[in-house]
């Protein structure tokens, strides 16, 4: 269990991944530590995680480190509960309803074309993939959840600086709660501070236009829809609340999509054949023909491309984005032999281990993945329609900016060969 108070907490920091795959082969799928100052049951496995996510509000309810409610803040999504989570959800989920998403398409596709003409003037040189992807994510994200225009998303040094300030927020978000100078607590509170501080200027220059009804009446951003509800209600915005918010949407939208995104082209490179596959059936679409390259993608289109939508699944499923979640128990209950106690805290991991035994079950795992059937997948299908990381809304945004990245480039040309650019990076 550890050193007392601090537990696991320092190992699990350094070592990461090699530190739990060596208390995985040690314990099993199920056992108990002390993590950033609380006892803790590590849970993985399919099974065992189907069960606390079937679990909520009854066996389980969510609460992350309190670190990550320090730093987030107590006015965010994932720290409110009951009737307010159930409201604020309502409000911001519709700005990911199926019409905002087809507003979304043509934002997407202009970010990436310019990013793309960017990219390919390297040449040779070659470039980093994440941190680029990383930014490209931000300044869609910084548009179509705050609303901002191309010329403010794309800010420059300016964006440089905020970008460094969420990855800097990241690494400390998990760490022991004690904010001293130099502390991990202390550098992600000074860091979520200087997002804070950009974000305001942005909040009240959308409040300011809202007031002045230079809304165009297209699509509203999930800060408009915050910013709305308050006022239908009657109540004064409260400033920190709406920051709070826009930061939590701006690190789920960026920080998570740049990470899968990245992951996609990895194996792409890794595996020519299904980007092969990918192309074929992209061009069947007509979005790679050289005469239809202004085709206009759409939701309707995004929707029939199966087998790309299949690869993203598993993109998923082998390298998920968010790596597990936190909850507490509310009650002691058994779980495979292992019983939680009351208030623990459940540290569970999202990534499903299974191997396909061909190709074939690969193509009908996906295809079932929403209604799944008796067998052997689906149990993990199940697990996949329930988790975060497998949301429509990822999945597409993914999707979109896939089909905007391949549809602009051709076979023979220098920048194609995604094993040489991972290669340079």
């Amino acid at each position: 269990m550890g050193f007392p108070f601090f537990g696991e907490t320092l190992q699990m920091v350094l070592q990461r991944s090699k530190f739990l795959q060596m208390k995985r082969r040690k314990y099993g799928f199920i056992y108990k530590t002390h993590l950033f100052g609380r006892p803790t049951v590590r849970v993985m496995g399919a099974d065992n995680v189907r069960r606390i996510l079937l679990g909520e509000h009854r066996l389980v309810s969510v609460q992350w480190p309190a670190s990550v409610r320090t730093i987030l803040g107590s006015g965010c999504l994932s720290n409110l509960h009951d009737s307010l989570h159930k409201q604020r959800k309502k409000v911001i989920m519709r700005a990911f309803s199926r019409e905002a998403l087809q507003c979304y398409v043509p934002v997407i596709a202009e970010e990436v074309g310019s990013c793309l003409e960017q990219w390919l003037s390297c040449g040779e040189s070659g470039l980093l993939v994440y941190p680029q992807v990383k930014r490209l994510m931000f300044r869609i994200a910084m548009r179509i959840l705050m609303g901002c225009e191309s010329r403010l998303a794309s800010g420059g040094e300016a964006e440089q600086q905020l970008v460094e300030a969420f990855e800097e927020m990241t690494r400390n978000l998990f760490s022991l709660p004690i904010d001293v100078p130099f502390s991990g607590l202390y550098r992600g509170l000074k860091a979520r501070n200087l997002i804070h501080a950009r974000i305001e200027e942005n909040i009240r220059a959308k409040i300011c236009g809202l007031r002045a009804a230079e809304a165009d009446g297209g699509y509203k951003d999930a800060l408009q829809l915050l910013i709305e509800h308050s006022w239908e209600r009657g109540e004064r915005l409260d400033m920190q609340a709406l920051k709070q918010s826009s930061t939590e949407l701006l690190f789920g939208g960026h920080e998570t999509t740049a990470s899968a995104a990245t992951s996609l082209i990895t194996y792409l490179g890794l595996y020519p054949h299904v980007l092969q596959k990918l192309r074929e059936e992209l061009k069947s679409k007509g979005l790679l023909c050289k005469g239809n390259q202004d085709n206009k993608l759409d939701m309707e289109i995004l929707e029939q491309l199966k087998y790309t939508g299949c690869v993203i699944k598993e993109t998923l499923r082998l390298n998920p984005p968010v790596p597990g979640g936190f909850r507490v128990a509310l009650k002691t209950f058994e779980l495979n032999l292992i019983t939680p106690p009351r208030i623990s805290v459940i540290f569970f991991l999202l990534k499903v281990e299974f191997q396909f035994v061909s190709p074939l079950d690969f193509i009908i795992f996906c295809r079932d993945t929403r209604f799944p059937r008796a067998g052997m997948l689906s149990t993990v299908s199940v697990i996949l329609t329930m988790l975060p990381i497998s949301s429509p809304t990822r999945r597409n945004s993914i999707l979109t900016a896939f089909c905007c990245l391949t549809r602009r480039m051709h076979p023979g040309s220098a920048s194609f060969h995604l094993e040489e650019a991972l290669g340079a990076a």
